[in-house]
């Protein structure tokens, strides 16, 4: 492998329909039908854990701080989701019909602000694009400058989506670059060893931040049963409250599978260089409920012999590379009987593969 070289990547299809990218249409469909569940799971629990609790004095002062729980978890998610959450109706319905354009940016054409990109938009005169990106796509964006965008639809929204990345981001129109904005030094494109590649290290870390967010989530959720629990059993006995014991299953059950599942993602990247297998799916990515995709593939090894290989709840960028690619790319050397870590050299892509 030339470390000049570079990554074969999902690309949106020229000229046709958005949802015709690979898993793209999968991904649009799943998140149109799921995002509100996901955002009502936390909310209702604290609401939930005190539909059994008797009107005493202790029941009703836990049901009252229930209830400012829940009211200031839904302001902030609703401010959240406001501010940053992709309208995935609207998106499906313009990828449905539009198609993705390819748009190529000048070195002295790129500017941020914080965690905001500017960038002039090729169907307006005088208009900036602003769009918000986290560190990992801003250097990725910054390598490339390249992105394709979607749009505008009748609202005048356009989304982004970048080289060998699934996940879209909204574009704002603004009439002029902020006074503060500096220009995106331009990074040098090449395939580099994993410890060295600054997107795969900026990924890494915003993977790692948002699991332990959530999981110290979870554990407060779960320690506020129990304690619920614990008043009551010291106020009223051993008398069991059935919402209390599901709710507290429930948490407990979702905490042990979530550490399972996460603690691969934690662990160190092994060192060496990125590793080019041929894998060919046995069938098309499947996207979860949660948004994470299951695939299945044939991997020929360097010695020219064939395995299997799995991954689950992975990334769908990675399902939907190793899909239209048929290249399976590891951090560190190939080894059977293992599971590792797998991506695409310079792109916000990480996930893990298990080896037969």
């Amino acid at each position: 492998m030339h470390e000049t070289s570079r990554a074969d990547v999902l690309e949106p299809l020229r000229d046709q329909r958005a949802i015709e990218m690979p898993v793209f249409d999968s991904l649009l469909g799943t998140m149109r039908g799921v995002r509100g569940f996901w955002l009502l799971i936390p909310l209702a629990t604290p609401g939930a854990a005190t539909v059994s609790l008797r009107g005493e004095f202790t029941a009703l002062t836990m049901a009252a701080v229930s209830a400012v729980a829940v009211l200031v978890l839904g302001i902030l998610a609703v401010a959240w989701l406001r501010r940053r959450a992709i309208p995935w109706k609207a998106l499906s319905e313009l990828a449905g019909k539009s198609a993705f354009s390819e748009v190529s940016l000048p070195p002295e054409g790129l500017f941020s602000v914080g965690s905001k990109v500017y960038f002039k938009l090729p169907d307006a005169d005088d208009v900036w694009a602003e769009v918000r990106l986290p560190k990992a796509a801003r250097l990725q964006l910054a390598a490339q400058r390249r992105i394709w965008l979607l749009g505008p639809d009748e609202e005048g929204r356009r989304f982004l989506q970048l080289p060998g990345v699934l996940w879209p981001h909204q574009v704002t129109a603004v009439p002029s670059l902020p006074g503060d904005a500096v220009p995106l030094d331009e990074i040098d494109q090449r395939i580099v060893p994993p410890e060295e590649d600054v997107v795969l290290i900026a990924h890494r870390q915003r993977i790692a931040w948002g699991l332990r967010a959530l999981f110290g989530a979870g554990a407060a959720a779960l320690g506020l049963l129990v304690a619920i629990q614990v008043v009551m059993l010291v106020e009223d006995g051993p008398r069991p409250e059935p919402g209390l014991v599901i709710m507290t299953i429930y948490w407990l059950v979702l905490l042990v599978i979530g550490v399972d599942a996460a603690m691969g993602m934690l662990k160190p990247l092994p060192r060496g260089k990125w590793s080019e297998l041929v894998a060919i799916p046995h069938a098309p990515p499947r996207i979860g409920a949660s948004g994470l995709a299951a695939l299945g593939c044939r991997i020929q090894w360097p010695d020219g012999r064939w395995s299997d290989a799995f991954m689950s709840k992975v990334d769908p960028a990675l399902a939907a590379n190793i899909w239209a690619t048929q290249r399976l790319w590891i951090v560190g050397a190939p080894l059977r009987g293992t599971t590792t870590f797998a991506g695409v050299p310079g792109h916000a892509v990480l996930g893990r593969v298990r080896f037969n």
